[in-house]
Formats: C-alpha cells, structure tokens, sequence
C-alpha cells in the first residue's frame, strides 16, 4: 500500500503542504510548469531550493498579481466584509482545469474551514467572509495540495501529532492564544500538541483544514519502507527547521494505537459500548506481531427495487473499475413487500466523490448513506509461480497459525484446460508443491 506519512513537528501550513508534495515528485519543477496551467486567476507558482539548519528541500511561493503571498496576508485575522463568501470559492474552483475529484476535494475543505469559521463567529456559513483562507493565495495552497495527492495516487495518508506552537496573535478582535479560534476549532479530534519551546503560530486554517480532510490516521508513523523523502519549509524562521517533513513509502504494518482514537467517534457505533483499554491492548498485541492492519474506510449502500438483474450486474461493474476496495450486492424486503437489493460499495474517505457520481450514474437510487467503519485486515502479499510451463498468480497472507495461499481464478481455469484435468485436481497438485 502507497502510504505518505507528514510529520509535523512545526506545525502545518497550506505552502508547507505544497513543497512537500512537489518534492516526492522526480521532476519538481515539470510539476509546478503543471500546476500553472490549472487556471487559478492571478496566481503563479514558485518553486524555490531551500537549505535551513543543514536539511536541504523546498519553498513553494506563490505570487498574485506579481506580489508574493507574505506581502499580501501573511494571515492575517481579519474579517475584511471584502473577502470572498463560500459561493465566490467555489466559483473560482469550478472554473479550474483539473478533474472533478480535485474540484470537490477542494471545496469540501474549504467547507470545513467554513463550518469552523461560522462556529467561533456565530455566523450563518452563508455570511462567512474569507480572510486567509479566501485570498487567491491559499485557494492556490488548497487546489494545489488537491492536484499533487491525485498525482502521486497516494493510498493512504497519515498525520503525526501536530504542534500548534504557542503565544499570541494580533487580529481585528484584539489579541487572541494561539492557535486562533478558527484554526483551534478545525484541530478537533486530530492529535495535536505544544511543547513551549516554538513560541508564535505554527497552524494555519488552511493546512489543518487539508491534514484533517485528507488524513486516514493520525497519530505515530507507521511501521514503513520509505521510498523518497521530501522538506517543504515555510516562510518563518526559529531556532530549528521550520518544515513539513513527508515520507513516501510501502506500508509494512501499523504501529499506532493512539490513531484508533479517531476511529471510535468517527461512527463505529459497535464499538461505542466497549471498553477502550481492551481494545487498544488487543490492537497492540495484533500489531506488535505484524499480523493485523486496522485503518478506517467508508461503506456506501444505496437500495433498488426497479433495476434488472442485469442492469445492477452492469452498474457493479462500472463501481468495481473505480477505486472501490470492494462491491457487493444483498437481496432485502423493501416497502409494500417488494423485493430489492442492496448495493454495498466500500472505498476510502477521498475515492467517496467518484465512486458517489459513479453510484448514481449507473443506478436508479436518490440517496446514497454512507458512514466511517473501523477494520481489520490481514498482511497481503502478491505473487506467482511457474507449474509446468504456465504462470500462475496467487495472494497470500500470514495468520496466526501460518500462511494461507490463494491462487487466481481465472489463471487456474486456464491452466486446468490446457492440462485437461479438473479445477480441484490443478488445485491440489499446487498445495502438494507450496
């Protein structure tokens, strides 16, 4: 599994985010050449080498109107009635070169900081005016952190415990702690942390808004092979490097307890009534043997009572050719005793926008429910091997009482026909040789 783990030991900011992900890429600058064709009005990328404290990464400046960010906001806390509304947002998202997915990724951040920003201000979100997160330049930060996850095709993205930094902050309310209330808000049921070494803010609205949007689990690094490594440096400067350090990899197991956290009040309501203690013990002893993966993934059902066999045949193929983990189909009793089914489809959190257009493209359903679910899987393992001439492919994984095979299907059905034996002879000639 594709994994990219951001340690954010100095915080997280929507131009940190940027750099780090255009420093996974081989080709860096091709990237950024990339992202100023998405038509964002006014904006320009720059993508700058940076050495702080010895490590060595990027700088991603974005200028608008020929003036660089830092000269415009700086994020400033203000609540200029000038900004942009929600509305004026996604007019500007939609009107962008890039696929729908990123589109609706984007704006749905830009929900959840609208959500918080209408909560610490007790306004309608529809009365809402951007400030920092408004401005072209962390519309840039958002569209662009959207845009790179797509193109990396990163599988599952973790978050350590971010700090927050510590102080105050001057803003058109007075001086406020810090973080903000928006930004405090946003950081709700995400590991967070402050030592009181790094005084000053160290969030931004904007990069809590993507970890939390995008994030799959939050807490310690997962057990991984790292492929590539990358810094994205922000604009201040402290007594220690001043980055978003990512870490691009293969998931080997997962080590952290403390991100189960996250999956319990996410809407694993079997779990509710647990004790906690127990579970984390028992997600401990699984992991401390590599046995078991637990993450968190979302299902999606739908019911149909007006579709034929075959047209639901159909529309579980179009869904199987997304990224969906899984569909299946449950027959059920509808109203007035009409039979139907049931369409199951199961993805993670940021494949949910296409497998969503996808469900409702290729059914007759008008709604779809959908919810978080904490799993359990096991280890898995691709592979073949060579029997008599052909390639046989096969998935394996490791239990706790030894290693279970599984050969593929249609690999076994074409080599029981050439070799004119049975399926169940073919299959007990290969457990003789494993």
């Amino acid at each position: 599994m594709k994994c990219l783990f951001l340690d954010c030991q100095m915080g997280v900011a929507g131009d940190m985010l940027t750099a780090t992900l255009l420093g996974l890429f081989d080709n860096p600058q091709q990237i950024v050449k990339e992202l100023n064709t998405l038509g964002i009005p006014k904006v320009h990328y720059h993508l700058q080498p940076k050495i702080e404290h010895g490590l060595q990464g990027y700088h991603c400046q974005v200028n608008v109107d020929g003036q660089c960010e830092s000269t415009i906001l700086s994020h400033q806390h203000t609540h200029d009635t000038h900004g942009h509304t929600l509305f004026d947002v996604h007019q500007i998202i939609e009107k962008l070169y890039v696929s729908d997915a990123v589109k609706e990724q984007a704006v749905a951040v830009y929900q959840l900081i609208a959500d918080a920003e209408s909560k610490v201000h007790q306004k309608p979100i529809q009365e809402v005016h951007f400030h920092e997160v408004g401005a072209y330049d962390a519309i840039a930060d958002v569209v662009a952190v959207c845009y790179l996850l797509e193109q990396l095709d990163i599988q599952r993205l973790g978050v350590s415990p971010i700090h927050t930094g510590y102080g105050t902050v001057h803003c058109a309310h007075g001086i406020l702690p810090v973080p903000a209330p928006a930004t405090m808000e946003l950081l709700h049921d995400i590991p967070c942390y402050v030592d009181y070494t790094v005084q000053g803010e160290l969030c931004t609205p904007t990069g809590v808004a993507l970890v939390k949007y995008f994030g799959n689990q939050f807490g310690t690094m997962p057990v991984m092979r790292i492929d590539k490594v990358s810094y994205g440096f922000g604009t201040k400067h402290f007594e220690r490097p001043n980055c978003v350090r990512g870490c691009m990899g293969q998931v080997i197991r997962m080590d952290d307890v403390a991100s189960f956290e996250k999956i319990i009040p996410a809407g694993v309501e079997s779990m509710a009534n647990m004790n906690v203690d127990s579970i984390y013990s028992e997600i401990s002893n699984h992991n401390s043997i590599g046995i078991y993966h637990n993450d968190v993934i979302i299902e999606m059902q739908c019911n149909i009572d007006d579709m034929t066999g075959e047209e639901i045949g159909f529309a579980v193929e179009q869904l199987l050719a997304t990224k969906a983990l899984d569909v299946f189909t449950t027959p059920i009793g509808m109203k007035k005793q009409r039979p139907g089914t049931m369409i199951t489809v199961l993805c993670l959190a940021q494949d949910m926008p296409v497998i969503r257009d996808s469900i409702f493209a290729h059914t007759t359903t008008i709604g779809i429910r959908y919810m978080k679910k904490g799993r359990y899987t096991l280890h898995r393992q691709q592979g073949t091997i060579e029997y008599k001439g052909y390639t046989i492919g096969y998935k394996q994984v490791q239990t706790l009482t030894g290693v279970r095979r599984k050969y593929e299907y249609d690999d076994l059905r074409t080599v029981a026909s050439a070799l004119n034996i049975t399926l169940l002879e073919l299959e007990y000639q290969l457990k003789a040789i494993s």
